[in-house]
């Protein structure tokens, strides 16, 4: 979420891609609220990298980590 917010801050509003570290057994998804984020300033079919601090590595559609999302498209004026 830190990440996102220094993004939008520095006057960018797209993310292409999203890589998420952390020292677990196994590669983390992002939380509830971080998909939301991702969901407001990417796209459906944007791929989200996971990996831990061994190498274990996975990879998603952020479309497939948080389905029927609330996205930029309802945000869209329909004028």
């Amino acid at each position: 979420a830190g990440a996102i917010a220094a993004m939008v801050a520095g006057g960018d509003t797209t993310i292409t891609e999203a890589y998420v570290i952390a020292g677990s057994p196994m590669p983390v998804t992002p939380c509830g609220g971080c998909r939301q984020k991702l969901a407001e300033f990417g796209d459906p079919d944007m791929t989200v990298l996971l990996a831990n601090l061994t190498g274990v590595q996975a990879e998603w559609r952020l479309a497939d980590l948080l389905p029927a999302t609330f996205g930029k498209d309802h945000l869209r004026s329909g004028g």
